[in-house]
């Protein structure tokens, strides 16, 4: 469609006549040269004709297309408006202390719900937001902090400290939406969306200033960019993948979790010149499968830091792959002959993932390897959770029967006798893996019995000949068992030609900061990411010391946790799982109910000092000397839960302190 002809009209159905106003004027300045924006009140919509002279209707909300009482016409698309919260308030979002509970407030309780998840969404997940609107019946008085939709008159009177985020802007996933159903130039929904990272960027870059460390602004940007439907990746001024989506990944052939820190030339055709991703502009050109692909370039400046450059990408629709640019593997560089590697190479790649600076267990890795080399059965026992299935899959990997199945009998445990020699089937050649084998019922024994001998008799191997060697894993009370004689001794022995004793966790304690930035990084996305960086001192030193019962599995799994809760400030003690919590203080260190309400109050109020926390006692009915108020101080800070300063310093509880408070 021409400029010259009549433009594309959009009508916008939203309740509050504030809101109809900002999308217009919003919508006007991005789309006004192509589309006209006219607004309404659902109410004034008396008829399905007054929706014919449009080619699409925006609703500002689900709720008012389900709630309108006239029949849209056919002809006529329909778009349900995505909205989100105005980023540039985030920085003075994260400045509030973490862990506080904070109102969100707005009219409709809905809204509210939804901007909590956008927030969640978002990874701000360090507070404990409550919705707030007309429909809440009891206030607070213990939440000192409050962020609205636009309605600061509804905050709570006592609140003092007030985030007013304004309206819900819309998002960029509804501007795309209205790009592609008209069909507007590539260019501009390029620039909108440029325009958009860029505004983002630096409310990011402006959070990664404030805080010493930039992981909550990675963790953020990484958000952004993970909900956007088009490829998005950011390079640095070297031109390494700082960030990228799973839509980028898959236009450029990268592995998304392993491409951050990759120099993005290397994903470039071959024979393509990368002096270009330094310079703004539009390039067409195609992917290494061969796809016609639009890569946009666009060079990002913020004041005190290195540049930055934004690139988006799609695929070219205009075009089709040229026949004299045949498709190449994708990957990061081009495909080479494979070159057969040697047993010491094979090894260490094999065994990569078995991260430890212990000594005790790089000898327990040292026996394993060499234990590849040959062909016999291998029993490996130990606790649950120290890694016995992944040493049987570094053990077969390194292996002569690398090229040949890893089968795990777990998957066919329901099968009945009969369909047994499935699993030999299956596993020829290979590795057959036997997981937790002391649960292994008597038939089942009596089965890999009969594998072990590689015995063809009328039972339950057919009459052929299996090549296939058996791992199996158990706890390291195995013998009991035979002992008991519920597990049987001939199959016991036979599994018992090579045995491998992995260690618990406890017993490699070294390990326990390595381990820990292992799943930061992979979850985070940063190479150069410090355990210091994501736990406070206090919550490091605990994880240093803990049992750890679940051992590498609960150590990953507790990983994954930290992560879900980071949010801008380092972790603490009282952001341990409620089953953890409940073993940081001996049950003899129960809080009575007076020092509890000193506990509590000295967190609410950081810094106060005895003459504070003696009023608010008297205020709540309890009456307490100075001299006894100075034992109990005295008392609180001996058993570390609060630290008292010098001066007028005043009090402040530790984080053992506030980990204590949420037991109960």
């Amino acid at each position: 469609m021409s400029l010259s002809a009549n433009k594309y009209r959009v009508l916008i159905l939203c309740i509050n006549p504030y809101i109809r106003i900002e999308f217009q004027d919003y919508l006007r300045s991005l789309l006004g040269d192509y589309i006209d924006f006219d607004a309404c009140d659902p109410a004034e919509a008396g008829s399905s004709s007054q929706f014919l002279p449009y080619q699409c209707i925006l609703f500002s909300s689900s709720k008012i297309q389900a709630t309108l009482p006239i029949p849209i016409p056919g002809s006529v698309h329909q778009i349900v408006c995505t909205r989100t919260f105005n980023h540039a308030f985030l920085d003075q979002i994260i400045r509030i202390p973490p862990n506080e509970k904070v109102y969100v407030v707005n009219d409709l309780l809905d809204s509210t719900v939804n901007i909590i998840k956008e927030f969640e969404e978002m990874g701000i997940n360090q507070y404990q937001f409550i919705p707030y609107s007309d429909e809440t019946q009891e206030v607070d008085l213990s939440i000192h902090y409050a962020i609205t939709i636009g309605e600061p008159q509804m905050v709570p009177k006592h609140i003092r400290n007030i985030i007013n985020i304004g309206n819900r802007i819309i998002d960029i996933s509804t501007i795309n939406e209205l790009c592609v159903f008209f069909h507007l130039p590539a260019k501009l929904g390029n620039q909108i969306t440029k325009n958009y990272i860029s505004h983002i960027l630096k409310v990011v870059k402006t959070a990664g200033s404030y805080y010493s460390s930039f992981i909550f602004s990675q963790q953020l940007m990484q958000a952004v960019t993970s909900n956007l439907p088009y490829g998005l990746c950011l390079l640095d001024e070297k031109g390494n993948i700082s960030i990228m989506n799973k839509h980028f990944a898959g236009d450029w052939g990268i592995r998304e979790k392993r491409g951050n820190g990759t120099l993005f030339a290397q994903c470039l055709p071959e024979g393509c010149s990368p002096a270009f991703l330094t310079q703004t502009g539009d390039y067409r050109m195609a992917n290494r499968a061969g796809t016609p692909m639009i890569l946009s370039v666009m060079e990002l400046s913020f004041p005190y830091h290195p540049k930055v450059f934004l690139l988006t990408s799609k695929p070219d629709a205009s075009r089709e792959a040229r026949p004299d640019s045949p498709p190449q593997s994708s990957g990061l560089a081009p495909s080479e002959p494979e070159r057969e590697t040697s047993p010491i190479e094979r090894q260490r790649a094999s065994f990569l993932n078995l991260i430890t600076a212990s000594e005790k267990f790089q000898e327990v890795l040292s026996y394993a390897r060499r234990l590849s080399l040959f062909d016999f059965p291998i029993l490996i026992q130990g606790e649950s959770g120290t890694q016995k299935k992944m040493l049987a899959r570094a053990i077969h990997k390194s292996s002569s029967r690398r090229s040949h199945p890893f089968v795990s009998l777990n998957q066919f445990l329901t099968l009945s006798e009969y369909q047994l020699p499935q699993v030999l089937e299956a596993a020829n050649h290979g590795t057959l893996l036997v997981d937790n084998i002391e649960h292994l019922s008597l038939e089942k024994q009596d089965f890999l019995v009969q594998v072990l001998q590689n015995v063809s008799s009328d039972s339950l191997i057919p009459q052929k000949s299996y090549d296939i060697r058996i791992i199996a894993t158990s706890s390291p009370r195995l013998y009991s068992l035979v002992q008991e004689g519920s597990f049987r001794k001939d199959l016991f022995f036979q599994l018992s030609t090579a045995v491998i004793d992995t260690l618990p966790l406890r017993e490699r304690r070294e390990d326990i900061p390595l381990l820990f930035e292992h799943f930061f990084r992979s979850s985070f996305h940063d190479s150069k990411l410090r355990i210091e960086s994501v736990l406070s001192k206090s919550l490091y030193q605990f994880l240093q010391n803990y049992s750890y019962p679940g051992n590498i599995k609960e150590l990953m799994n507790l990983a994954q946790y930290f992560y879900s809760m980071y949010g801008a400030h380092p972790l603490i003690l009282s952001q341990l799982p409620s089953y953890i919590r409940e073993s940081l203080a001996p049950a003899n260190s129960q809080l009575s109910a007076l020092e509890r309400e000193v506990l509590s109050f000295i967190k609410a109020s950081p810094k106060c000092g005895r003459t504070s926390i003696q009023n608010a006692l008297a205020e709540s009915g309890t009456g307490l000397s100075d001299g006894k108020l100075r034992g109990l101080i005295k008392e609180l800070a001996q058993k570390e839960l609060i630290v008292v300063h010098r001066t007028k310093g005043g009090c402040e509880i530790t984080e053992t302190g506030a980990a204590l408070l949420e037991r109960v």
